[in-house]
């Protein structure tokens, strides 16, 4: 029942239309970060690190070291 269909044709054609598809995705992501403006690179630089962060400098709370938290702040554990 299916001897007559050519398979052939029409996986050289979808291989070829899904490379194209994503070789022009990236071709135009890469495009518009290198077109980027300085202040848009350093707003997205700083995206993870909008919220505040605990300090690093070894204060702990099982080391002894008292951390101040307040309404606004989101509690962290650890």
């Amino acid at each position: 029942m299916f001897t007559r269909i050519i398979y052939g044709d029409s996986t050289a054609f979808f291989t070829i239309a899904a490379f194209g598809v994503a070789t022009s995705i990236f071709i135009t992501i890469s495009w518009r970060a290198l077109r980027m403006k300085r202040p848009q690179i350093e707003h997205y630089e700083s995206l993870p690190f909008l919220t505040a962060t605990p300090a690093a400098d070894g204060e702990h709370p099982a080391a002894g070291g008292q951390h101040s938290t307040s309404e606004d702040e989101p509690q962290l554990r650890t």
